[in-house]
């Protein structure tokens, strides 16, 4: 899969190259990979660009840890009492629905301008789907070895640990697949509104300035860290079902 992603996009590069070459598009509308890439390099030579990329990703690796703990605990909560789940529920919807570009801002003036309120907002959108395909997954398991742990007379802790985690967990994680995406888009949404350091905030200034070649690196970075995100669960997911496959 990951040999096949590399090959599409060399041929997107490749596609870009002969658009920017046959067409004769001017730099400042869509500059060549060569001129973006080469805007990069000054970037990490003479703007700290690992700095902004490693508070990006601490941030998102914060708020997604903290919003998949959150999720999961919320999930067997609610599976195990509905009454809370009900009671919960609007609340839930109401900060899920409601636009993420509007919470930013929010968050920014309760929270202050460093990394926490990006933190929040990460953990926000991570939080849902982890959670529904918790809830899933324990209301929707294997029924027919939930009745073998009745027959074998297992503990509730044995019982989770051995039949319902592993019936919970291809749904949690995909939901945690879904949680990836959307806490990058979070993540720069964040530092769009307001933030002094971040790949969300190179981002910004490019626009500021003009700067095409900035703004397509920038975008290229969180398409890549993304993407690295995304296989990261995808090996987690493998690796896992493997271990508690249920036998």
């Amino acid at each position: 899969m990951i040999l096949r992603g590399i090959a599409g996009l060399i041929a997107t590069l490749v596609l870009w190259t002969a658009i920017v070459v046959i067409f004769r598009v001017p730099a400042f509308l869509l500059p060549g990979p060569l001129e973006v890439f080469a805007r990069l390099l000054f970037l990490f030579e003479n703007a700290k660009l690992f700095r902004h990329i490693g508070v990006t990703l601490t941030e998102i690796v914060a708020g997604f840890v903290i919003g998949t703990a959150v999720g999961i605990l919320a999930g067997v909560v609610f599976a195990r009492l509905p009454r809370v789940e009900r009671f919960a529920t609007p609340l839930i919807l109401l900060l899920q629905t409601a636009p993420k570009i509007a919470i930013a801002p929010l968050l920014l003036l309760w929270l202050g301008i460093g990394p926490t309120p990006k933190i929040v907002l990460i953990a926000i959108v991570t939080f849902f789907p982890v959670m529904s395909g918790m809830v899933t997954g324990l209301r929707y398991g294997e029924g027919s070895f939930r009745d073998l742990g009745a027959v074998l007379k297992l503990s509730p802790w044995q019982s989770f640990w051995h039949i319902e985690l592993p019936s919970a967990l291809p749904a949690v994680l995909a939901g945690m697949a879904v949680a990836t995406t959307l806490a990058m888009t979070a993540a720069v949404i964040g530092e769009l509104m307001g933030a002094n350091e971040g790949i969300g905030y190179l981002l910004s200034s490019g626009q500021e300035n003009s700067d095409t070649a900035v703004v397509i690196g920038m975008v290229l970075l969180l398409s890549l860290i993304g993407w690295a995100f995304y296989e990261v669960i995808e090996l987690i997911r493998r690796r896992s079902l493997g271990r508690f496959q249920l036998s």
